[in-house]
């Protein structure tokens, strides 16, 4: 193919040579170089003129023009090429930019997070928390630090994080302003009850589910009490004691405390003992329940150490009170203001004792897979017992509840069961109250018993579990077993086998003494409440028809780990000797021993030891 640069044309002369009309071989060149011929003519245009120099001609006529330089049919595949591969090479550039970017602001925010989330205490602690406090800081103190009314406030103590709460005591005290007293009830935290929206739920864990508010709801239902609770108050515990220096916390007997974070015990002993915030914390848990060793009825050593707690909060006066406030009041959550739990806590520090009355919630015992050991309450009494319209003397009378007894001969001897009968039918509360209904006095399905039995048909309720060990005391004799599975018309069944002496629960007339017999009962077994039990025992026995004996003290011996019961005498009263070998039948066991170390000025101690108890 050949191409025309005089028109631009490339169409091939239609014989097919590469030859153009009217043009010869050698057409030949002028002097300027310039072809001859019969095309000369066109280029006149480009003549010179006469001086020599070619004549000016317009752009529109040069012999190239810019049409013979357009590739009309051209294809530049190297050049498209090209292009393409660097417009890609330009896009993976920003892609790559962006990708380093994004993640480079991503690892920021995880940084930020991560800060935020960790160092918040520190960063709070560290740099926003005040030395002193200044006179702007400081609480209003009210004109009076006394509540004006009465309320009902639950009380629950935690680890250091309120948001998510690992609850390790709860109390539901109720504030009565007219009488100036307290009714607290403690109750172990896994007990469970039906929590509103959730279900059958612990309820300490109500907390860590939906708050304080969640667990006043919870409570309102499930205690059956038909009272609204107005107020609650969390307690960082570990961080208010160690805020404000330890406590100091009385106690009347050794105590061997597991420590949670380790597993390791610490001892605290009689007397006073100062606690920093992590064994107070462990303290709490320990009598939270969880423990199998240690007695429910024990959870009320909680508010033993919530009262300690808020006197010490309290401190002397009403500036250390303002003062201690502001130092803890990060460590609390309330609904009340500062200002109100000013007044909350001077007014409970100031309650007197006989006025600052603790319950526990009745509980019957179960285990959980998964759980372990968890409660179910028995709430028939709380009503009752959180009554404003009672007075203290009617809640006394209200607990006092008369126990209905089952006795049945499985031994043969004639006139047993009768004979228990009446002892039993004569046993009074302080008030007066019967303690025993007999239902039905019989003969057991055979007379093979070799062991006396006291079976408990409501064990789920304290109250009855105490008249059984009563029973027992009586008897001498006996085990205590539980059949709550089945249902029979009383609370209690007492089956006599061959091991119970009627002799036993006989009455004795009293050796004559000169005056009223003091003395105090020690608790050197352990059980719970074995000296108050043995106070009843002898109350009863030998103040029937005039008062005989005075027990001045009841209280724990220096240790549990006595095995023999003794029976201690300081005076030369006349008759003292013989009035001991009295108590020493009463209890079935012990030893008489004379001592001139009369530290509580009385005329006997009676120290109860584990061959009481295992008799």
């Amino acid at each position: 193919m050949s191409f025309d640069y005089r028109d631009g044309n490339d169409d091939d002369y239609e014989g097919g040579e590469d030859s153009y009309p009217g043009r010869s071989d050698d057409p030949g060149e002028d002097e300027d170089g310039y072809p001859v011929g019969d095309d000369y003519s066109r280029l006149e245009s480009g003549k010179r003129d006469r001086s020599g120099k070619r004549k000016n001609k317009d752009f529109d006529d040069d012999f190239f023009k810019d049409e013979d330089f357009e590739f009309a049919d051209y294809s530049g595949d190297n050049v498209e090429e090209e292009g393409y591969r660097s417009k890609r090479i330009r896009e993976k550039r920003k892609r790559r930019k962006l990708i380093y970017t994004s993640f480079a602001i991503f690892i920021i925010i995880v940084i930020i997070a991560a800060a935020i989330v960790f160092g918040y205490r520190y960063i709070r602690n560290r740099f926003f928390a005040p030395v002193e406090i200044t006179e702007e800081e400081r609480i209003t103190v009210p004109e009076s630090l006394e509540l004006g009314q009465d309320i009902n406030i639950i009380i629950a103590g935690a680890g250091e994080d309120l948001l998510e709460p690992d609850v390790n005591s709860i109390i539901f005290t109720s504030y009565y302003s007219a009488s100036g007293e307290t009714r607290s009830l403690c109750m172990p935290t896994k007990t469970l009850m039906d929590v509103p929206g959730i279900g059958a739920e612990l309820i300490g864990r109500s907390v860590e589910i939906g708050g304080m508010d969640l667990l006043s709801l919870t409570l309102e239902k499930g205690l059956g009490m038909d009272m609204e609770i107005d107020y609650y108050l969390l307690m960082d515990v570990e961080g208010i004691v160690n805020k404000l220096g330890g406590i100091e916390l009385s106690l009347d007997q050794a105590l061997a405390i597991k420590d949670y974070t380790d597993g390791t015990i610490f001892s605290l002993e009689p007397g006073v003992n100062l606690l920093d915030g992590s064994e107070t914390q462990n303290m709490l848990k320990y009598f939270s329940g969880i423990e199998k060793e240690v007695p429910v009825e024990d959870i009320k050593m909680q508010k033993k150490i919530i009262d300690t707690i808020i006197a010490r909060i309290v401190g002397d006066d009403d500036e250390a009170l303002t003062n201690n406030i502001n130092l803890i009041k990060d460590y609390i959550d309330s609904d009340l203001s500062l200002e109100e739990l000013l007044k909350l806590f001077s007014t409970f520090s100031k309650i007197e004792a006989g006025k600052n009355m603790v319950y526990t919630l009745g509980v019957s015992s179960t285990e959980l897979e998964g759980e372990g050991i968890v409660y179910l309450p028995d709430v028939a009494n709380l009503s009752t017992l959180f009554s404003k319209e009672q007075t203290q003397e009617e809640i006394v009378t209200g607990t006092e509840r008369t126990i209905t007894v089952i006795i049945l001969n499985g031994v043969g001897t004639p006139g047993i069961a009768s004979g228990l009968s009446d002892v039993l039918r004569a046993q009074v509360y302080e008030s007066g109250k019967v303690k025993f209904n007999i239902l039905e006095v019989g003969n057991a399905d055979n007379f093979n018993y070799s062991e006396s039995e006291i079976v408990v048909y409501s064990s789920n309720e304290s109250i009855i579990m105490t008249a059984a060990g009563e029973i027992k005391e009586m008897l001498a004799t006996g085990n205590i077993t539980t059949r709550e599975e089945e249902v029979v018309s009383s609370d209690i069944v007492i089956i006599l086998g061959a091991d119970y002496d009627p002799e036993s629960t006989q009455d004795v007339v009293p050796i004559e003494v000169t005056g009223i017999v003091e003395m105090v009962i020690l608790n050197g077994e352990g059980t719970a409440k074995l000296a108050a039990t043995v106070q009843d025992i002898l109350e009863n026995h030998f103040n029937k028809d005039e008062k005989i004996i005075e027990v001045v003290e009841t209280r724990d011996a220096d240790n549990w780990g006595h095995t023999q019961t003794e029976i201690i005498i300081y005076a030369d009263n006349e008759g003292i000797e013989a009035f001991a070998q009295q108590i020493q039948e009463r209890l079935g066991v012990g030893v008489i021993k004379k001592s001139d170390n009369n530290i509580d000025d009385v005329d006997i101690t009676v120290l109860v030891g584990s061959d009481y108890t295992s008799q």
